[in-house]
């Protein structure tokens, strides 16, 4: 499942983990984007699996026995909580070792207990060796027969990447889904209702305001809507249009200083790129956009793109490349020259 950032992707995985857990399957969340080695993978993963064990001393038994270069041990902690720790006994990390871990949860889990492995930000597994991990994940996980495996990522070019491309390992091993915006509708009769609860009148007009400003990202929804609410809840029982700019502004102003970082943390010619997208966002290699926006040759613009894409600032949308952060935009736009 992919979608940009703020789209809520792992908000609607916890709660689908909560109504898969009542039905009796055993669910594991793991976070790819804090893992940046070998070490730090099996530490977390090892973890979390553990941690999902109704019989702790059983667990930590099967897992000395199958992994033999990993000493897990547990601890209680002042809630009274199990908390886990690993120590390794090699000096690097095999692939043995590592086939051994990935191979954890099919150990643990049977036809009466299966399991659901997430895998969130799974694009970042590049940072573990890049292809070579994807094919040994791959090799080992599609021989399991008792636990299923949900792969989440933001940078939705590079999952496409990961699961359309033939020469990738994934490839065509998945079913895929792409997380729309929220339908339109639903979200303005959802913002009328949460103001009116608070006796604070809102238009269809302002409600669609409120989510054609944000993006139509989720997140920014909920944060430009709070601002707002925020600054009316004691003087106001209307909401107007002027009142979504100034609470627009406001949450730039919190956030200039941190755009103003990232502006300058890229090139030139990709500042310029960034300014002219945030203006017109189609045909961005054709001529007359060139001509418009005094830009260079469809090669040099082409790798400012893939820049921009590869940090996640930008996300391609069919023939349109739009911003993840809606605020950014907004930034941009007021920067002058």
């Amino acid at each position: 499942m992919y979608a940009p950032r703020r789209f809520g992707k792992t908000s609607l995985v916890f709660k689908a983990m909560e109504e898969l857990q009542k039905m009796g399957f055993s669910c594991a969340y793991f976070d790819f984007m804090a893992i940046y080695s070998r070490e730090t993978f099996i530490e977390a993963y090892s973890k979390e699996i553990l941690s999902k064990q109704p019989n702790i001393k059983k667990a930590l038994g099967l897992f000395s026995k199958v992994i033999r270069n990993i000493k897990p041990s547990v601890s209680i902690d002042d809630n009274g909580k199990p908390e886990f720790s690993i120590q390794f006994s090699e000096t690097s990390i095999t692939d043995k070792t590592m086939d051994s871990v990935i191979d954890m949860p099919e150990k643990f889990a049977d036809k009466e207990n299966p399991y659901i492995i997430i895998m969130d930000e799974f694009q970042d597994i590049y940072k573990l060796n890049g292809e070579n991990f994807e094919a040994l994940l791959r090799s080992k996980i599609q021989h399991h027969q008792n636990v299923n495996y949900l792969f989440l990522g933001s940078r939705t070019h590079i999952l496409k990447d990961m699961f359309g491309n033939r020469n990738r390992p994934f490839y065509n091993s998945a079913y895929t889904m792409n997380l729309e915006a929220l339908p339109l509708n639903e979200t303005i009769n959802y913002l009328k209702e949460r103001f009116g609860q608070h006796h604070i009148k809102l238009s269809n007009e302002v409600a669609k305001h409120i989510v054609e400003e944000a993006g139509y990202i989720p997140y920014y929804i909920q944060l430009l809507a709070s601002e707002i609410w925020q600054n009316s809840i004691k003087t106001k029982n209307k909401i107007h249009i002027e009142d979504i700019k100034n609470s627009t502004q406001s949450i730039l102003n919190h956030k200039s200083d941190y755009f103003f970082e990232l502006f300058d943390s890229f090139s030139a010619y990709q500042k310029k790129m960034l300014k002219a997208l945030a203006q017109e966002n189609k045909n961005i290699f054709s001529k007359d956009y060139a001509d418009k926006y005094r830009l260079s040759s469809p090669s040099t613009t082409q790798k400012a793109i893939k820049v921009l894409l590869k940090e996640g600032v930008i996300e391609k949308h069919a023939d349109t490349y739009n911003f993840t952060d809606p605020i950014f935009k907004r930034f941009l736009l007021r920067l002058k020259a």
